[in-house]
């Protein structure tokens, strides 16, 4: 599974506390998972209580999500510790790890494959394909657009092709 997450570091969370993140949901983060682990966690930042209400609601069923308000001490202190990496745990953030992600060669084909088996796109050799990646409630997803149409697929879609 392909992972552009960063994972948590003591100074990304110290920014992101700096420009007015107060509220972070944790969700489970199976892109993240590795054999020796016990598990692979992420984080979302929210600046938003509604907005971290509406992730929670959309992750309802993951046994891992939790809720944290920064301004509360004891949830300050243990979104320090996951910051630290904890032993026999990745914690990620939201947040792309690349400044700029692009697809690799097996992935451009792969959103090639989709769009002739998933769409009625014809190619025009002057037309350009935008692809760019975006994060909803913990989630990858791929935005897809040419000049005249745009679609936001999972990018677990683009793995299944």
């Amino acid at each position: 599974m392909h992972n552009p997450l960063a994972i948590l570091r003591p100074a990304v969370l110290e920014g992101l506390l700096d420009a007015g993140h107060r509220w972070f949901v944790r969700q489970d983060y199976p892109r993240g998972m590795h054999p020796s682990l016990k598990a692979s966690l992420l984080l979302s930042p929210h600046r938003s209580l509604t907005e971290a209400r509406a992730h929670m609601e959309a992750i309802a069923g993951d046994p891992h999500r939790h809720l944290y308000d920064a301004e509360a001490p004891a949830d300050r202190e243990r979104l320090f510790m996951a910051a630290g990496q904890p032993e026999g745990y990745h914690i990620y953030i939201a947040l792309l790890a690349k400044k700029k992600w692009s697809p690799d060669p097996a992935t451009g084909a792969a959103i090639k494959q989709y769009i002739r088996v998933h769409t009625n796109w014809k190619a025009d050799r002057k037309e350009d394909l935008a692809v760019t990646l975006f994060i909803q409630f913990g989630e990858l997803f791929l935005n897809l657009k040419t000049k005249q149409e745009e679609i936001k697929i999972p990018f677990s879609d683009i793995e299944k092709t």
